[in-house]
């Protein structure tokens, strides 16, 4: 576990949370996930794996401009295997930041953010950036579509193992009833020039997921996801995970209403570099 990366998405929460009085929509996520990996490349030992996750989110209005923050991170528990060429990926996160206006029913804005994945050392992740613009239109029933196009840098060993390209992301958040909300997405992350080796050498990086949020009361939601994603690389090989999270989510003063969050599909694709090379 990156103590340093932990530090930095709880005090985000924190700072966040602690302005709660002055009009921020904040929440903490927190659980426990279960990941079925496969890869063409390497042989997956021990799969599936558990893991824990965080995540948080503030935001807040400044006039005409809304203002947000959020984070997410995911540690995968090898037992002890302390090699991601048999373990996939264990390490990714994201913080990032946005800014935008609302104008009708519709948000347009940009973010800009940070990001995590293991790269040859997978005791001590590696650090990448993502930006990119967004937009999010609201319905009159209570739910929303969305999308987001970022740009996204990770790189794992300069000239051989790199991610350098787009992160595109769909989605559409709708209530069920007085208490549930569920949340589709379909979000792909593509590499041209570099991934597991450079030189034309393409990855890409395709996940369906669904989140389920149930209210337990005011202050507690339920969480559980589902999310399926395959990472090819180049055309010699390709891997693939099915992760189950299950968790509980504790708004702090007024609930979020946006579903914009940092894309992490690309930080998912750079762990995937090293098992696939």
């Amino acid at each position: 576990m990156n103590m340093k990366m932990l530090a930095m998405l709880l005090a985000a929460t924190s700072i966040a949370s602690g302005a709660q009085a002055q009009g921020w929509e904040t929440s903490f996520d927190g659980g426990l996930f279960a990941t079925d990996r496969f890869s063409t490349d390497t042989e997956i030992e021990g799969s599936p794996f558990l893991g824990t996750y965080l995540g948080g989110y503030a935001g807040t209005r400044f006039g005409s401009l809304k203002f947000a923050i959020d984070g997410r991170a995911e540690f995968t528990d090898d037992r002890g295997a302390d090699d991601v060429d048999e373990t996939g990926p264990l390490h990714t996160a994201v913080l990032g930041a946005r800014l935008g206006s609302q104008f009708a029913n519709t948000y347009f804005g940009a973010f800009v953010g940070a990001g995590w994945f293991d790269g040859y050392d997978s005791e001590d992740p590696m650090r990448g950036d993502i930006y990119g613009v967004e937009v999010e239109h609201f319905l009159s029933n209570g739910a929303s579509v969305y999308a987001q196009l970022g740009h996204v840098r990770a790189i794992g060993d300069p000239g051989d193992n790199e991610f350098i390209g787009y992160d595109a992301k769909i989605g559409y958040l709708t209530p069920v009833g007085p208490r549930t909300t569920l949340n589709f997405s379909l979000e792909q992350a593509y590499s041209s020039e570099c991934f597991e080796d450079c030189g034309g050498d393409w990855g890409r990086y395709v996940a369906l997921g669904v989140e389920a949020n149930y209210k337990l009361s005011e202050r507690v939601d339920l969480v559980g996801a589902i999310n399926y994603a395959t990472i090819f690389a180049n055309t010699e090989d390709w891997g693939s995970e099915a992760n189950l999270y299950l968790g509980v989510r504790v708004p702090f003063g007024a609930r979020p209403t946006s579903a914009l969050r940092t894309p992490m599909g690309g930080f998912h694709a750079a762990g995937w570099m090293e098992p696939l090379d």
